[in-house]
């Protein structure tokens, strides 16, 4: 077996949703420095490494050809060079994406894209540095990847230039106009929820358990901090009844406690914080972090005793690390992990139609145009390529001249009613307050299954949006 075709088979459902980084640990990139300059070009890999389809069309097919019109800028704004986050994969895939459009599906209405490259370092003065630059720059649309700040979007506003967020992490991506979330299936927004929502009512079920108690560790970085308090905290205390909520589950279970403790990035031993945990005798676990922060919080419970038979523990797709999960063995069979609704790192010939053809066009089109096999099956890989063919298909739908402009339009206008690339519908006209740059919450629900190395399937579209409608913001602790 090739591994190509391991990694696709190990990789069933998953494109590491979330909201993932609420830790700030990036990938291992620690070289270069915050500058515009557009990522080099690597070697394609051989035709013969690119996954085959069995079923249903190719996305180019009857492709347009080669763009030939004036460019339009789309400006891209990304942390690399820094080991506080790093994320070059965005990047590449994001030129990939370009590429492919350019080539073979005629640009966006015949206008080539050109990607105009910021690299920012995790700093709020690199990241208005970015957005000015761009915006200086002439740029129609700006992508937004990880930004743990949100203070560079009152920038483009000021230029009306739209932002589509890939990965939303912070309240500011939620919440702010002329923003356009639609990547990561509501980045945390729609994985911290849907944590909560699964853990309180779903794993009921499937678990045969009733959950009065629920732990919750929580990453200790800028973008963590809001997001425990938002969008775990918060939803409980709803289900509870101790906060005001327009939900339909709001006082559901005034018995549900949690329990949390701050887990900071990079720990070498997190006894202490699985002890608190694992003490508090919680019904079920929930943990978003960045990929190592998981698996070090796992082997801390591990020693101590925990096992998933024993207290569920269900995780982000952030914590998606295969090696890791390999190597944990037993330990970890039966855990639950969110993973992305029509995820594209799936085995081919276990999907059909659409989410068939849009997995394709990736596992080819991305290998074909730029991207290493390593950097192909990477999650944030797939989010940065999915936000440039989602900027294709809105572009598609404008009457008149592609600008920028008219493809914010389009965007505004969406409401769930069209498939997207590489997740669930987007539907930015239907956000609701104080959530209104939210196009998407929707997230899948994988289980390990640690004999074949593989994460099945459990629960194809979950959303825990509702846990926080008509709730105040609570970006801190109260």
């Amino acid at each position: 077996m090739t591994r190509s075709s391991k990694r696709s088979r190990a990789l069933l459902g998953i494109v590491a949703s979330l909201g993932l980084i609420v830790a700030a640990c990036g990938s291992d990139d620690d070289s270069g420095s915050a500058d515009t300059d557009a990522p080099e070009a690597t070697d394609a890999p051989e035709a013969t490494d690119a996954p085959e389809a069995t079923d249903g069309d190719d996305m180019d097919e009857g492709a347009m050809g080669e763009a030939t019109g004036e460019p339009i800028k789309i400006g891209v704004q990304n942390l690399e060079g820094d080991p506080n986050g790093s994320f070059p994969e965005f990047s590449l895939a994001i030129q990939a994406a370009a590429d492919y459009v350019n080539t073979e599906l005629n640009g966006l209405g015949g206008r080539p894209i050109e990607i105009v490259l910021c690299k920012s370092v995790v700093s709020p003065d690199d990241s208005q540095r970015c957005a000015n630059e761009l915006s200086a720059d002439g740029v129609e649309m700006a992508i937004s990847t990880i930004n743990f700040f949100g203070n560079h979007f009152s920038i483009y506003q000021g230029s009306d230039i739209p932002v589509v967020v890939v990965t939303p992490i912070t309240i500011a991506d939620f919440t702010s106009t002329g923003v356009y979330a639609i990547g990561a299936g509501g980045g945390c927004l729609g994985v911290h929820t849907g944590l909560v929502q699964f853990a309180t009512d779903e794993i009921e079920e499937l678990e045969g358990i009733e959950v009065n108690t629920i732990g919750i560790p929580w990453a200790d970085t800028p973008p963590g901090v809001v997001c425990f308090n938002d969008l775990e905290a918060k939803p409980v205390d709803v289900i509870n009844g101790s906060e005001p909520g327009e939900s339909a589950r709001a006082g559901e279970n005034p018995d549900l406690t949690r329990v949390d403790v701050a887990v900071a990035p990079a720990l070498p031993d997190a006894t202490p914080q699985a002890t608190t945990i694992l003490d508090a005798d919680p019904d079920a676990i929930i943990f978003s972090a960045q990929g190592s922060d998981c698996w070090n919080f796992v082997d801390a419970m591990g020693r101590l005793g925990w096992t998933p038979a024993e207290t569920p523990l269900v995780l982000s797709g952030s914590c998606t690390d295969f090696t890791a999960m390999e190597a944990a063995g037993d330990l970890i069979d039966g855990i639950y992990m969110t993973g992305s609704v029509n995820g594209l790192l799936v085995p081919l010939d276990s999907v059909e139609g659409d989410h068939l053809e849009q997995a394709t066009t990736y596992q080819t089109k991305g290998l074909e145009y730029g991207l290493t096999e390593d950097d192909l099956f990477k999650g944030f890989a797939t989010q940065g390529f999915s936000a440039v063919m989602n900027i294709w298909e809105a572009a598609n739908e404008v009457e008149g001249d592609v600008t920028g402009q008219a493809i914010e339009d389009v965007l505004a206008a969406t409401d769930g009613s069209q498939p997207a690339f590489g997740g669930p519908p987007i539907n930015c006209a239907g956000a609701p307050e104080p959530y209104v740059a939210v196009c998407s919450s929707d997230i899948a629900m994988d289980r390990w299954n640690a004999a074949t190395g593989q994460l099945e399937n459990v629960i194809p579209v979950l959303s825990g949006l509702d846990l926080v409608a008509g709730t105040a913001l609570r970006p801190g602790p109260i």
